[in-house]
């Protein structure tokens, strides 16, 4: 094709004209304060317009290094916690330096007995650039403890059972050193390990649609030796349990690793009540209720990964990775079901699900750096999924069996995801940044039992963006948009559209204490394969749930605002946020011969408007700190022939205390609660204490889950308001109450030496395309 032989002729000749790289050089030295090094110091190597290029953490001697800096005109910022801050400046850098000893002077400003530090946090426009402190990187044994010692904005940080999530609408991406990375991958970074984190809470186009917030880990990267790494969390009392082993080599300029990852629970107090009412067509109603006892919940995740990479100093960076990842889920949910007039006339249910899916990839990725700011990355994802799901379901009265239900679900998927990204800066600032996305995929699905069919359906989708960004003294700015394709192919129903969607954002720092940013954008959401297949499956003796084939791709619109202010001790940040969809894919309950059918449809629209409010006090004398968000959400749901809002305030605080090599920490949150289409889903009202003792590579700890409340009390509510069908349905656990788990960690090193390097993008599929057969 012409076409793509032109592309593959632009493609070479852009190549070879960036070709040319330039000469890089390292700054080191040694930070000390009255003859005794200052550990973990924070160095930030900037621009002379303020602007962020690098930036490390001294070691526990107080030596750091920062290599591959190109000339040009710098300082560099030194801060660390009781100490005053320093700027040396670098006019005119070219050469390889060392500064030698750096001292600074411990200086603490007295406010009525408590000591007030320097920022470890960098407010750029883009995202946020946080320095580890030393006070935190004492009180974490891993990542994702690390970050919840940071409190960052609108995050929900679980480290009992390894979850972030954000107040804002869509998912969050994790990633090291640029590389999408899952949540285990994470846990298995040390703290000392760790640069920064950059947090980019209104993440640009780059990273995909439907994105709330990306949390980028950067590390160090070893040049030679060997790293072994385990940590274990398991209760004596019950069965659950979350292990971890990671593995690495390096030799020069290679690198292989691998990272296993065993999550398990077994439980005995699981069970169920609902409360169903449904309103038949002749205008008789009927409320049915079910009373569970404790049955068997267990689950199982083992994600396996092994990589390859290798760097060629900060010229090119190649990465493989093979993933594969297990996962199987029994639940053995026994219940009563009863007319809510008549408890007599009941029946025993019985409801067993067993689902089980293996999904193995492989990605290739390929990074190339230019000089002027410039950088063309390829990424290449293979997946294939492969499910099995399994569920009988039986109501049985006096011996005599009165529903007998049977489904077996078989499905595969084929997908591949092809990503290409180019990057310039324009000038100091201002640059630019395109893209293409590709991604196909076949997905075919075997139903077999009480009802028995198959489906095949492909789906594809392109897209391309450029986005510019600019800076103006305080002022930044970036605009972009996105061209996309989206097609879908089922039997003889085809879908296909093209879509335009607009990004703005706008920002002005007022000082480096204060600073306010809005943003706006467009963007679509398309119907899942599980919504789009042409199926039905049988819930119960009333109930069905149908995919439908007919839907279409809706849109959303965007709007947050968000400021920040910090002085001393005290930080704080407001978020208000909006969001508009109209012809959302949301439910809809029908009726057809006494039996309610489950289904979605593009209704009207629906609306969230929050706001959030983030408050952190500390640490004070380097022991104790404090933080609370608290936050509204309002929902608006209009259907075709419903409407419904919503209002959920909630609340987050922590504390944690360190002493010497003690971590205390506690954390209480009320139910953050989301409502949409009909349904209200509760978020859980938790509270948790730990305690844990680190000494050198080595930590114990004890962490309680709920100590505080009743043994049957936790729960997770769920409401349906159809008119047709409403339901009032909890879940409880009774494990979650009092559950007392176990922490060790343990890291072990063999001749590490340390150099950064950062991979930028990668892709994933995880979406096996099945509808699903249960309540």
């Amino acid at each position: 094709m012409k076409w793509l032989h032109k592309t593959k002729l632009l493609f070479i000749a852009i190549s070879a004209t960036l070709s040319a790289h330039a000469q890089e050089y390292y700054i080191k030295g040694h930070i000390t304060s009255e003859k005794a090094a200052v550990e973990y110091a924070n160095i930030v190597l900037q621009k002379t317009d303020s602007s962020f290029v690098t930036g490390c953490i001294a070691d526990q001697a107080g030596h750091f290094r920062m290599n591959n800096v190109q000339p040009g005109n710098y300082r560099i910022c030194l801060s660390s916690i009781g100490y005053t801050n320093r700027i040396i400046q670098l006019p005119s850098f070219s050469r390889n330096t060392d500064l030698g000893d750096i001292k600074m002077d411990s200086a603490s400003i007295a406010l009525n007995e408590v000591i007030i530090k320097g920022s470890h946090v960098i407010n750029g426009f883009e995202k946020k650039i946080v320095l580890p402190s030393a006070y935190q990187i004492k009180a974490s044994t891993n990542a994702i403890e690390l970050l919840w010692q940071m409190h960052l904005n609108q995050l929900t940080v679980d480290p009992v059972r390894n979850s972030i999530t954000s107040s804002s609408q869509g998912e969050v991406q994790l990633r090291i050193n640029g590389t999408k990375a899952e949540i285990q991958q994470i846990k298995a970074l040390r703290p000392e390990d760790i640069i920064r984190v950059e947090y980019h809470d209104n993440p640009s186009m780059r990273y995909g649609e439907n994105v709330a917030a990306v949390i980028d880990y950067i590390t160090k990267r070893a040049i030679s030796g060997e790293y072994i790494a385990a940590d274990l969390e398991n209760s004596p009392f019950t069965g659950f349990g979350e292990d971890e082993l990671t593995f690495k080599f390096n030799h020069q300029k290679s690198e292989f690793g691998m990272n296993l990852y065993g999550s398990y629970r077994n439980l005995k107090g699981y069970w169920r009540k609902n409360s169903e009412t449904f309103n038949f067509d002749n205008g008789t109603s009927f409320t049915r209720k079910e009373e569970g006892t404790p049955s068997t919940f267990t689950e199982d995740h083992v994600p396996l990964s092994f990589y390859y990479n290798y760097q060629e100093g900060e010229k090119w960076f190649f990465n493989a990775t093979l993933n594969t990842f297990y996962y199987n889920q029994k639940m053995d949910t026994r219940s009563l079901l009863f007319p809510e007039t008549d408890r007599s006339n009941s029946v025993h249910m019985i409801d067993c699900t067993k689902n089980s899916s293996m999904t193995p990839s492989l990605d290739l990725y390929f990074q190339r750096n230019y000089k002027n700011r410039q950088h063309l990355i390829l990424d290449i994802v293979g997946t294939y999924i492969n499910t099995r799901n399994r569920r009988n379901y039986t109501e049985t009265k006096d011996e005599t069996t009165a529903t007998d239900i049977y489904s077996k679900i078989n499905g595969k998927k084929y997908s591949l995801i092809a990503e290409a990204i180019y990057e310039k800066g324009l000038n100091a600032s201002q640059s630019i940044c395109i893209g293409t996305r590709y991604s196909q995929s076949y997905t075919g699905n075997e139903y077999l039992g009480t009802i028995n069919t198959n489906t095949n359906m492909h789906e594809g989708r392109s897209a391309s963006f450029i986005e510019y960004k600019g800076q103006s003294k305080q002022l930044n700015y970036s605009l972009g948009s996105y061209l996309s394709y989206f097609w879908t192919q089922q039997d003889n129903n085809t879908y296909h559209k093209f879509l335009f969607y607009p990004k703005a954002k706008l920002g002005y720092t007022f000082s480096d204490k204060a600073s306010i940013r809005v943003s706006s954008e467009l963007y679509y959401n398309a119907p899942s394969l599980s919504d789009l297949s042409n199926v039905e499956q049988i819930i119960d003796s009333l109930q069905i749930r149908r995919g439908n084939p007919n839907l279409k791709v809706s849109h959303a619109w965007s709007n947050s605002l968000y400021a920040q202010w910090r002085n001393g001790l005290l930080s704080s940040g407001i978020n208000l946020f909006y969001m508009y969809q109209g012809n959302p894919i949301m439910e809809e309950t029908l009726r057809e011969n006494n039996k309610f059918i489950r289904t979605t449809l593009n209704q009207k629209n629906w609306q969230k408007v929050n706001s959030e409010i983030n408050l952190q006090f500390g640490p004070i004398k380097d022991i104790l700190s404090f933080n609370f968000t608290g936050g509204m959400s309002y929902f608006d749901s209009k259907g075709t022939d419903y409407h419904h809002t919503y209002t959920n305030w909630y609340y987050r605080a922590g504390a944690s205390l360190v002493y010497k090599n003690f971590t205390s920490s506690f954390e209480i949150y009320s139910h953050q609660n989301d409502f949409y289409g009909e349904t209200l889903t509760y978020g859980e009202n938790i509270h948790m204490l730990s305690l844990k003792y680190k000494h050198k590579d080595m930590s114990f700890g004890i962490t309680t889950f709920n100590p505080f409340a009743g043994r049957n009390s936790y729960n997770r509510p769920t409401k349906n308001w159809s008119k047709y069908a409403p339901s009032y349905n909890t879940w409880y656990l009774r494990e979650s109450s009092r559950l007392v788990v176990a922490t060790f960690t343990w890291n072990i090193s063999f001749g590490r030496k340390y150099k950064a390097a950062e991979k930028q993008l990668n892709n994933s599929d995880n979406d096996a395309g099945t509808i699903k057969n249960t309540k």
